[in-house]
């Protein structure tokens, strides 16, 4: 595998710490456990026959450590940009390190961070849900 790219190591901490995100709602994992989980387990591996692009560890840590502290008022947030309909976990994920990168992440286009997150949500998910990421963070 040839070196990632410094735009393709950012795209991968923000799809990281959505996953991580994540993991630390459904297993009620502490934000540690989840950082350690990535950095043992997945970071630049081989998963399911494809290389795991490593995550830029800077962006990551501080998108995780930033949803982990701020996390009662990033839930209001987006709340209210969804008119108080609670998106499930992992649409919660996406939004709550959507959310935050933009509202702390000024050195970063606020176009490429939005994409990014669209593009999760892509992964994931159809395009209503890929649309309702792009309009809540379009909001911030």
């Amino acid at each position: 595998m040839r070196k990632p790219s410094k735009k393709a190591k950012l795209t991968a901490a923000r799809l990281t710490a959505v996953q991580s995100v994540y993991q630390m709602a459904v297993s009620k994992a502490s934000e540690r456990e989840a950082y350690d989980h990535y950095i043992k387990n997945l970071m630049g591996q081989d998963v399911d026959g494809d290389d795991y692009v490593p995550a830029d560890l800077d962006l990551y840590s501080k998108i995780l450590t930033g949803v982990s502290e701020d996390r009662d008022n990033l839930r209001d947030m987006i709340l209210g940009a969804m008119e108080g309909k609670k998106p499930e976990p992992l649409l919660q994920a996406i939004l709550f390190c959507g959310v935050f990168e933009l509202m702390s992440h000024h050195e970063y286009d606020a176009g490429i961070i939005i994409n990014d997150y669209v593009n999760v949500a892509h992964g994931f998910y159809e395009q209503a849900e890929a649309n309702l990421v792009n309009a809540v963070l379009n909001r911030q």
